[in-house]
């Protein structure tokens, strides 16, 4: 602890040479000053080991006791910085050094996310960019309840979203948004129509009228749950002769229709696949990337290749396990190829493409499944072409709105009696000529 003080407030080792050194020490003690070492050396020689700020007082009292005082040595931070009193550079750098570091503390080096599920960082961090905020940003001079409004804003998938800094480090606290219901407009009038030719299994209309039943054969486009709904009389009501409803309102049809529908994909494959081939010409180029900003080591950015590919390998500087910061030394390499003809095995590529139709065929169906499926494959020289012929049973029903100008029927006036009164006979007179 004591070589701690001394260096930070200075020490001065001094030799006192006198003929009653003693009486020294007494005025030393009388007048306060701190002694952290006495070595006596002779009876007329004592070395004292005095703070540098208590120096000067020491060689007064020596002087007063007619002893000579002789510097031994100085050390300490005071002594170390006196030595640049004079040279105005080195303290002018010094002080752009602290100022630099001051202010380096604040920025923004690293950004991490933490809370998400079903986004990537890359996502959130990109989005924030566009709010402005990112690595080489000053960390006070964000506005962070602004910010994060903003990317609450720019992004509907988060339900809460909190920035952090800590030093240089900014820290993005999400969580994301759940599914929300499905919200039906049960005002808007819809018919549901067929979205595939096939063989009605099963109908359920949960608003409308069915116009088919199980068993029936429907085209693409059929109606096959009407919004248009006829109007039943009231109880006490009966019709006249030849009206056959009451009139007719329009509805929010909607129901499950399912259906035997039948499917045909066909797709092609060219057996003779262009494959690469490494000419081994290859050019390297290298940059530093610091905060985003690039500082490229090479001249020519053009690619002397017709056809190549390129391989970018990407060196973060981790200080601290964990921790990366925005310095990145990024190495380019461009490899040059040819294409050559390589002939495909025929049936891994027949397999290839009933995969892919089997595919496309399952993403076609709404809510269906595939009771038979059969292939038929063709060869045309060297191309493949595989067919795939599917009985499917899928949900076929389709909500379309209807035209709301369309007008709704209505009975012509009177469409009913009350039969409780009698029917008045009227008699029709010819004007004769």
């Amino acid at each position: 602890m004591k070589k701690l003080l001394a260096w930070l407030f200075g020490a001065v080792q001094v030799r006192i040479t006198g003929a009653q050194p003693e009486l020294l020490l007494n005025l030393c003690a009388k007048e306060g000053i701190l002694l952290w070492k006495t070595i006596w050396r002779d009876p007329f020689c004592l070395e004292l080991q005095v703070p540098h700020r208590q120096y000067a007082l020491l060689c007064t009292l020596a002087q007063r006791v007619q002893c000579e005082s002789q510097v031994q040595r100085r050390w300490g931070a005071p002594v170390f910085f006196r030595r640049f009193r004079r040279r105005y550079a080195l303290l002018a750098g010094l002080l752009v050094c602290l100022v630099l570091g001051a202010l380096g503390s604040q920025v923004i080096l690293t950004i991490e996310v933490s809370g998400n599920v079903d986004l990537t960082a890359e996502e959130i961090i990109s989005r924030l960019r566009l709010c402005g905020v990112e690595v080489g940003s000053f960390g006070p001079a964000i506005p962070t309840r602004e910010k994060e409004n903003q990317l609450m804003l720019a992004m509907d998938e988060l339900s809460f979203c909190a920035l952090n800094r800590r030093g240089t480090c900014l820290e993005v606290l999400v969580r994301e948004a759940g599914d929300s219901p499905e919200v039906k407009d049960q005002s808007q009038p819809t018919h549901v129509i067929a979205a595939a030719t096939g063989r009605v299994t099963h109908i359920e209309p949960w608003g409308g009228d069915a116009q088919f039943q199980e068993g029936d054969m429907v085209v693409k486009g059929d109606v096959l749950i009407s919004g248009v709904m006829d109007l039943d009389a009231p109880p006490n009501v009966v019709l006249e002769q030849g009206v056959e409803s009451f009139g007719t309102k329009l509805a929010h049809a909607e129901g499950k229709v399912l259906a035997e529908t039948w499917h045909s994909l066909s797709a092609n494959l060219d057996l003779n696949a262009p494959v690469k081939t490494y000419t081994g010409e290859e050019t390297s180029r290298r940059c530093l990337s610091i905060m985003g900003r690039r500082v490229k080591f090479y001249q020519n950015s053009g690619i002397p290749y017709e056809k190549y590919d390129t391989i970018t390998e990407l060196r973060s500087w981790t200080p601290v396990a964990g921790k990366t910061l925005p310095i990145v030394w990024e190495t380019e390499q461009v490899r040059e190829y040819t294409l050559t003809t390589t002939p495909l095995d025929q049936s891994r590529g027949e397999e290839m493409l009933r995969q892919e139709l089997r595919r496309r065929l399952e993403r076609a169906m709404d809510q269906g499944e595939v009771l038979t499926a059969s292939y038929e494959t063709a060869l045309e020289g060297s191309v493949l072409t595989v067919t795939l012929r599917a009985q499917c049973l899928e949900q076929i029903g389709r909500m379309v709105p209807i035209d709301t100008q369309e007008k709704v029927t209505a009975p012509e006036h009177p469409p009913w009696r009350d039969p409780t009164k009698p029917i008045e006979e009227t008699q029709t007179t010819e004007d004769s000529p």
